[in-house]
Formats: structure tokens, sequence, C-alpha cells
């Protein structure tokens, strides 16, 4: 990867590149100082097998939202805005597969849905991650008083390390805030069909269903055949959760998250063995037991 194309900090708003300035100061609100600014250049992305150019961007993330500008997809075009408070995100996801990074930020602004798309190279991820923590947290409702300290989380944890290393690290380091208490999950490995006694059909990917006092959190692979490299991270802000259901879907279960926000409304499905659904809904109905 050239240096070039690497994400990198922005002191000052007079720093960023031409073109970005006018656009970054008239897209943020009056009353709102940029605190952290992430400039994500022009790059090329390969997860398919053509290459596809992503046009420059920058992330500036202020003390109640994010502001996100990007530039045109061909000469002349004027740069998109899109600034979206904390308050307002319905869900996030966040796609970290080996090098490719893409965040995307759903919900609402003066009554309009509004959605960010952020491909970005994971070189940079620790440059967005606190920022990006800082944003989930003011779309979270506001944290319960303070408990007194316990072990829960860290057994937890470990006891998910001893089902999937692979799976605990993406929920320790990239989807669980620092002061969010875990209140439990289900794994669930990967979903296979064996057919015919020979050959294996997959299903599902893996996935992990975690939940918090403030949020629910699914993480999936990728891919369902063959290795896979990254996390699907999807974050479900508990204040505007309408329902978890669990269907019944052949011979498995497929639990449905579902999210409104006065118009806006969004769904993620996951599919889980009957054992792990079962366990899911005892999670939701008495997260505390």
């Amino acid at each position: 990867m050239k240096e070039s194309e690497r994400p990198y900090l922005v002191q000052n708003l007079a720093d960023l590149p031409d073109g970005f300035q006018l656009p970054v100061a008239q897209g943020l609100p009056p009353d709102q100082a940029a605190q952290v600014i992430l400039m994500i250049p022009h790059h090329t992305q390969t997860r398919t097998k053509r290459q596809r150019f992503v046009p420059p961007q920058v992330l500036v993330f202020t003390a109640q939202g994010v502001l996100h500008v990007q530039a045109g997809l061909s000469p002349g075009q004027p740069p998109t805005a899109t600034y979206l408070r904390g308050a307002d995100l319905l869900y996030a996801q966040h796609s970290l597969i080996l090098l490719y990074g893409c965040l995307e930020l759903a919900g609402e602004a003066q009554g309009h849905g509004v959605r960010i798309v952020v491909e970005y190279n994971t070189v940079g991820l620790e440059l967005l991650l606190p920022a990006l923590q800082q944003f989930l947290r003011l779309a979270y409702a506001p944290a319960p008083a303070a408990a007194p300290q316990d072990n829960q989380s860290q057994t937890l944890l470990q006891k998910l390390t001893a089902q999937s290393f692979k799976f605990e690290s993406g929920l320790r380091f990239y989807a669980l805030q620092p002061d969010e208490p875990l209140l439990g999950f289900v794994f669930q490995p990967r979903i296979v069909q064996r057919l015919w006694h020979l050959f294996n059909r997959g299903i599902a990917p893996a996935a992990l269903l975690a939940l918090t006092e403030r949020t629910v959190i699914l993480i999936e692979e990728e891919r369902i055949k063959g290795a896979s490299y990254g996390w699907l991270i999807t974050f479900c802000p508990r204040r505007y959760l309408a329902g978890v259901e669990t269907r019944p879907k052949r011979q498995w279960c497929e639990v449905s998250v579902r999210l409104t926000r006065n118009e806006a409304t969004w769904e993620h499905r996951v599919m889980l063995d009957n054992e792990k659904a079962q366990a899911w809904e005892a999670l939701w109905v008495n997260p505390n037991q």
C-alpha cells in the first residue's frame, strides 16, 4: 500500500486538502467544533477480483456527532456532506476484513433517513476506533448508575475464548465499550448441512450475539465456506429496539433484531441452531440469571 493512501489525522480544518475545507466548514453545525479529523485519501479497493476506485473523504467527529464529506466520483462533481448526531443513530455496522474496512452509520437527520458509508484501509483503524467509540456512546442510552465492579465481564470473555479466540478478540477489542459490562453472549459456530454423507453445504456463517445494558452486538464472519479473515460487527442501540424474535426456519432458527426510530426501521437476521436459539431467548428474557 502506498504511504499516500493511508488514513491520517488532521489537526485543524485549515490543514485539510483543497476542496474539503469549505464543505466541512459548511457541513458542521454552527455550535459544533471539530474534535477529531480523520482524512482518508483516495485509494483502490481489491476485495473483489476487480479494483475499484474510492474517492477521498474525511470524517469529522464533534462532541455530538460526525460529519462525513466525500469528494465527487467524477471531475466537476461536487462533494457530498452528511452530518449525523450520535443520538440519532439507528444502527452501525463495521466490517473489518484483513486490510478492508467499511463503516456504515444509519439514522435520521431533520426527519430524513441518513446513511454514511466509509471505506478505508484498516491500517487507519487505530486512528478511527477511539472516535468511533465516543460516537457510539452518544448513540446508546445513558449509562446506568455505576455499580460495584465485579468479574462478570472477564469471566464471560474467558468463557468465550474457550469457544472462539477469534470472536473473543473481535468483541473485546472492536465492539465492547471500555466501560461496558457484558451481560451474556451466545456463540454459534458455522452451520453446515451434510449431504449424502459426502458433502457439506454451508448454511450460515459463524456468529456471536452479545448483550449489554445499552446495546445488542452481533458479530459474524463474512463467509459460510472456506477461510474467513475478519468480522462483520453490528451495533444495535437498545434504546431503539422494537423487538427481538426467534422464528423457526427449517431445522434451524432465525433471530431477528428490529430497530425503529420515528419513521426509520431496520432489521438484521442471524441464523442459529435450536440449542443456541433457546440459549439466546433465555438470555434476552432474563439477562441477570
